[in-house]
């Protein structure tokens, strides 16, 4: 399991489940990332000795920033609505119609 160049891994979770919401949080904060796992476990959906992990990886440059975003949400301080994202795609709207 390593991640391609250009990549970090920045956490490591037992099942693609678990780290589905994990890369939604990061998606949605504009961060790329992605989930890599060991072809066996996916194949056979084992998870003895690690074959059922899987790693979430981001590009370098946003590593730093993937970090940060998972220690907030490891302190409860994470907190998107709705509201909040589109007032945010809204206001960059704004800024190319003047």
């Amino acid at each position: 399991m390593h991640p391609a160049e250009g990549e970090v891994e920045i956490l490591r979770l037992e099942g693609a489940v678990n780290a589905e919401p994990i890369l939604a949080a990061l998606r949605a904060s504009g961060i790329e990332a992605r989930l890599v796992r060991e072809a066996l476990g996916s194949l056979y959906g084992l998870t003895p000795e690690g074959l059922g992990e899987v790693a979430v990886v981001v590009l370098e440059k946003d590593a730093e920033a993937a970090r940060e975003l998972l220690a907030a949400a490891g302190r409860g301080e994470l907190e998107v609505g709705e509201e909040e994202a589109g007032s945010e795609t809204g206001s960059e709207t704004g800024k190319g119609t003047e």
